[in-house]
């Protein structure tokens, strides 16, 4: 058997040496990193016990502590309230902030709220970023008045005395819950209040002072002070605040601005537009009851101003139609 050159052997020898030197070199760089990530995480986990613990406290660190607090957005509350019912506070460890509690908490505390956020303005700077839900109107309860936002939370309670004027009343809707931030109104009566109040502000609709939706299938609304307008059932809504926007320019020039009485939109409740047409009643020819006196007059107004009288019950007549 032919032996190899000492040479090459040397080599060999040589190459298994480097190869064990360097599985040394790296086996003890491992070991290395894994005691210094040991290390790392046992400080951590001290400085994180030391926070909590001061944190229940209320007591300040010095290490990795939360310089200031800074309050972003919109809000009633002010940003001294706020930041105490974070439990959030200058000086807390960074490693004890608890941001899901912080943020779970002034959503519980603070019912206009809609939306939260904590974060970090800076490495040691946290912020609080808040947004208010829109206030709908208020809700009619069986004694005192519920504020209800557009996120069907409700709000805050208040009593007549309290009651701003203004406000869009709610009266006779199907409530799920009077708790405060907590949902308001059923499905129904939610879809029918957003239909109404999203129509008025895509129309002009600006004086519109009450929903009454005691009957779900004789929906009606209160105009200003004292209009009573009877939808009736749901299926047309939009398409009615759209004809009432066009009647009600007519309708004031021939009763003026403050007209008192009953303005019937329930023909455009259907489909069929050769039915649409609006019909006005004084309020001195309605009984309590709603219904109208009988009278031996009767004079119709149409779109164009344009009046007749007939015998029968006093009405005024205004025909509009809807743009579809």
């Amino acid at each position: 058997m032919k032996q190899e050159p000492k040479k090459v052997l040397d080599a060999r020898q040589e190459a298994r040496r480097r190869r064990r030197r360097r599985r040394r070199i790296v086996q003890t760089c491992i070991i290395l990193a894994v005691v210094l990530l040991l290390v790392l995480v046992g400080a951590l986990v001290v400085l994180h016990i030391i926070g909590v613990q001061a944190a229940k406290k209320g007591e300040a660190t010095s290490f990795l502590a939360v310089k200031a607090i800074q309050v972003e957005g919109e809000t009633r509350y002010s940003a001294e309230e706020l930041i105490e019912q974070s439990g959030l506070y200058v000086g807390q460890s960074l490693l004890a902030v608890n941001k899901v509690q912080a943020h779970d908490s002034l959503l519980r505390q603070f019912p206009y709220l809609s939306r939260v956020e904590i974060g970090n303005a800076a490495f040691d700077t946290l912020a609080i970023r808040v947004e208010e839900t829109p206030v709908v109107g208020v809700v009619k309860l069986a004694q005192d008045w519920m504020v209800m936002g557009e996120n069907n939370h409700a709000l805050e309670l208040l009593t007549e005395e309290t009651l701003p004027k203004g406000t869009l009343q709610i009266i006779g809707a199907t409530l799920t819950g009077e708790e405060i931030g907590k949902t308001l109104l059923d499905d129904r009566s939610l879809r029918i209040c957003q239909t109404l109040v999203q129509a008025a502000k895509q129309y002009g609709l600006k004086n519109l002072t009450a929903i009454d939706i005691t009957e779900k299938t004789n929906i009606s609304l209160r105009v200003g002070k004292s209009l009573q307008v009877v939808l009736g059932n749901e299926t047309n809504l939009a398409v009615q605040l759209q004809a009432l926007v066009a009647t009600l320019p007519t309708l004031y020039e021939n009763n003026g601005e403050d007209a008192d009485g009953r303005l019937d939109m329930t023909a455009y409740a259907d489909d069929n537009p050769e039915n649409d047409k609006s019909i006005y009643t004084p309020a001195d020819l309605l009984l309590p009851d709603n219904t109208v006196t009988d009278t031996t007059t009767d004079s119709t107004t149409a779109a164009d101003g344009s009046e007749s009288t007939d015998s029968g019950e006093s009405t005024t007549t205004t025909t509009a139609q809807a743009q579809q």
